[in-house]
């Protein structure tokens, strides 16, 4: 899954949120020595994220998104996939969210994000252009998750190979939605019962 979507199953706790993030940016196994820099709920949120992305891979409903995918992206139909739910989400958080998303991004901005010395360089650099950039308030529209998309495919090693990645999310919005609304029941259940597991301490992940 993608930033919007690890905030949204994330319990809302603001550690937990950095957690939530810090996911793809905190390598390796979660040890001692990462334990005395970060929070146990930030900690809980890095296993959170961890766990959503195996739940992701191994979900029928995901690869059942990722199948409609041009073949020419085909190896990055995870990437889109994961792209194409935050844009679904970000449009419809108003049905989903009790915040509606300019407020929750603004608290995300300010708070989550906020510039904390402990926290990985690379994640550092990627936080202040989340902010600048509004990224969240971008994935509303086609055109705002495309541009993410293709800088996103631009960091690739062989030229930009993302470019024109969002023509199947606008050919058959209709189908990737109703796999997203599908997909994300099951992820909330899920994400429920593993959150209970890591606050009863019963987890380590």
């Amino acid at each position: 899954m993608n930033y919007l979507a690890h905030l949204f199953l994330s319990p809302h706790d603001e550690d937990w949120h950095l957690g939530s993030l810090l996911g793809d940016f905190v390598k390796g196994p979660i040890d001692t020595q990462l334990e005395t820099v970060h929070s146990q709920n930030v900690i809980n949120g890095i296993r959170l994220h961890r766990k959503i992305d195996t739940f992701s891979d191994q979900s029928t409903i995901f690869k059942r998104s990722a199948g409609r995918i041009n073949p020419a992206y085909k190896r990055y139909s995870k990437i889109l996939i994961d792209m194409y739910f935050d844009h679904i989400i970000a449009k419809n958080w108003s049905q989903l969210h009790a915040a509606n998303l300019s407020e929750f991004s603004h608290y995300v901005y300010q708070v989550v994000l906020k510039d904390r010395p402990e926290n990985p360089c690379h994640f550092r650099r990627i936080s202040r252009l989340i902010i600048s950039e509004d990224w969240f308030g971008t994935y509303t529209s086609i055109e705002g998750i495309t541009r993410q998309i293709e800088r996103l495919g631009s960091r690739l090693k062989r030229g930009n190979a993302l470019l024109g990645g969002a023509s199947d999310l606008a050919d058959q919005f209709n189908d990737f939605e109703a796999d997203f609304f599908d997909f994300i029941e099951e992820a909330e259940s899920f994400t429920k019962e593993y959150t209970k597991e890591l606050e009863s301490g019963q987890s380590s992940y």
